[in-house]
């Protein structure tokens, strides 16, 4: 028994199903990205806001202890919904690194070698 000519009623997608949802998947991701873009934006104005306070409570822009307590935190929110643990170190270690040399420039600290900060195209400060 030979099986029968695929037709357009058949469980495949036709090729417009398939751009039509390469599109609103494509749409739904520039969605999140924007969404992304603000939060990390609410984040950088918390980390100025740590910046003009650290130095009154005497605490560096470098806290390793609380560098630690947030990779920990964001671990274990990665493995609760469900992103990949080794992406979520990778991104915070670098939002991290980026956050503690913005707070050193706006501290007035002597940034360590390799400052993104000076090449960020930051114009904000």
């Amino acid at each position: 028994m030979s099986t029968p000519p695929a037709t357009q009623d058949s469980a495949e997608p036709s090729l417009q199903a398939l751009q039509d949802e390469m599109s609103d998947v494509r749409r739904l991701i520039d969605e999140l990205d924007d969404e992304l873009v603000a939060l990390l934006a609410k984040r950088q104005r918390q980390i100025e806001r740590a910046a003009r306070v650290k130095p009154g409570l005497g605490i560096p822009a470098r806290a390793p202890e609380r560098v630690d307590e947030v990779i920990a935190r964001v671990l274990g929110a990665s493995r609760r919904e469900g992103l990949s643990v080794e992406v979520a170190m990778k991104l915070w270690t670098m939002i991290i690194e980026w956050s503690i040399q913005y707070e050193e420039r706006l501290m007035g600290e002597k940034a360590p070698k390799g400052d993104l900060s000076a090449s960020s195209g930051d114009k904000r400060s």
